[in-house]
């Protein structure tokens, strides 16, 4: 089929939602050698807000709650009794991947998505991607795949700094993408992201597992979410309220 056409099936698979509540997630994470285990929950309202809160591992009560914006990212610390404001270069640190509200938006939903730094000038995705047949499934392939592909089978890895690469595999059974590939040759970093075990949440398939990893040259940081417990489409309540007993803290 056509590149728009694939490009059109894939959006309309996309999970259809003005809200989403995650009412429970449990998540293994790990960065620069030590890992954590977390549980909570996390509410999305469409292109507006991302709101996370994160429990104590032996009980419901919450500990920390992340409410971000398309211009902001705040923390709650209640155990520290701190709080954090700062801009979306926070949590692109943090990540170590440069990513704005709506990139964030679309990987926690399995949605398709460009990132910023992969391109210099915002165009429409089939005019940066190109659609194929690999192995079964659908794949779009960034539209300079094919030069990065010859220097790599040439081994002329030092011409490649200049190049961006990414790559997203759908299940043709689903229409879903399954993986993710991003790979910024000039800082030697590579981004996957892997989509497992489909649901059906209210008449549409959803993964219940995401798997996202992010490696450069100096370090590396990997998180698995299971989610469990989806709702759609609820009157959804984002509360951020501030004690004046917490400290505000600054990103270093």
């Amino acid at each position: 089929m056509s590149d728009n056409k694939l490009y059109s099936l894939i959006q309309d698979s996309s999970l259809l939602y003005k809200t989403l509540f995650i009412k429970r997630f449990s998540a293994h994470y790990e960065s620069k050698g030590k890992s954590q285990n977390v549980r909570g929950s996390i509410k999305i309202l469409r292109d507006s807000i991302i709101m996370v809160q994160i429990n104590a591992p032996t009980g419901i009560l919450e500990v920390a709650r992340m409410y971000i914006t398309p211009d902001s990212v705040k923390m709650i610390d209640r155990l520290k009794k701190e709080y954090m404001e700062s801009d979306f270069l926070y949590l692109s640190d943090k990540l170590n991947m440069d990513v704005d509200f709506y990139t964030l938006q679309s990987i926690l939903t399995n949605e398709i998505f460009q990132l910023n730094e992969l391109y210099e000038k915002r165009r429409p995705f089939v005019r940066n991607f190109k659609g194929k047949v690999i192995d079964d499934k659908y794949v779009f392939i960034s539209d300079k795949a094919s030069k990065v592909e010859r220097k790599l089978r040439k081994d002329k890895y030092e011409k490649l700094y200049k190049f961006n690469y990414q790559r997203f595999e759908i299940d043709p059974s689903l229409m879903k993408i399954t993986d993710v590939l991003v790979r910024l040759f000039g800082e030697e970093r590579d981004m996957t992201l892997k989509y497992r075990d489909f649901i059906n949440v209210e008449g549409q398939k959803f993964p219940s597992e995401l798997v996202f990893k992010v490696k450069d040259s100096t370090q590396s940081l990997s998180c698995k979410l299971k989610y469990n417990k989806l709702v759609l489409n609820q009157d959804l309540k984002f509360p951020f309220k501030l004690s004046s007993k917490f400290k505000r803290i600054y990103p270093e």
